[in-house]
């Protein structure tokens, strides 16, 4: 099971190159930041995009990169995340259950049994709009701006959380108010991230895109 959780979290949406001499946002900024992701996020009801994942190992020095596409609905809480290359691999949210489907298998999983699944399914669909911002309950949110991106770091607070993720730094554009990067570093002080690109929002998504299959 903590296998799999892991996998979900490498998993997460929504880091254009480091950002140029981020600068920490004051309160207000923060709030008045905050809000107009909200407000940019509450206007998504479809997202579509390619992605690019590298996870590097620290201790091994090595890097590992793979792609593919993820879609979204807001309608019934739906998220695909498929997995082209190097490999074939597609995780569902759709509502209440996850369906993983790689090569050899196909699971079903019920988040309502677990209360970490829970926590990640919510986290992954809501960091693909960026309202993961405003859970309070789950991360500590400060807020920087530089050039014309602004970034999210996000300490979790829960002990599951923490076990996985030192912080999560979600990058966005300050024009489009929309994720454009995701990176996740471990405890280990291994890291993801995660790039979004070809990003078209609120198009027709046929939802037996996010049925099992």
């Amino acid at each position: 099971m903590k296998k799999i959780a892991g996998l979900l979290l490498c998993l997460m949406l929504a880091l254009t190159a480091q950002a140029q001499s981020l600068k920490k946002a004051d309160a207000a900024q923060q709030r008045q930041m905050i809000e107009r992701i909200n407000r940019a996020a509450a206007g998504i009801t479809t997202l579509e995009c390619r992605f690019t994942q590298v996870k590097t190992l620290r201790f091994l020095n090595d890097k590992m990169t793979s792609s593919g596409r993820m879609l979204f609905m807001a309608d019934g809480g739906r998220l695909r995340w498929e997995y082209q290359q190097p490999y074939q691999y597609t995780f569902v949210i759709n509502g209440e259950k996850v369906y993983i489907k790689s090569a050899r298998n196909t699971q079903t999983i019920d988040i309502r049994q677990s209360r970490l699944f829970q926590s990640i399914a919510e986290m992954m669909m809501n960091s693909v709009t960026g309202k993961s911002l405003t859970s309070s309950a789950d991360f500590g949110c400060t807020m920087y701006s530089g050039g014309d991106e602004w970034v999210a770091q996000l300490t979790p607070k829960r002990k599951e959380m923490k076990k996985m993720f030192k912080e999560i730094r979600l990058h966005f554009s300050a024009q489009q108010q929309m994720v454009t990067q995701v990176e996740m570093t471990e405890p280990s002080g291994d890291t993801t991230v995660i790039t979004l690109k070809d990003v078209k929002t609120n198009g027709r998504i046929d939802t037996k895109m996010f049925a099992a299959q």
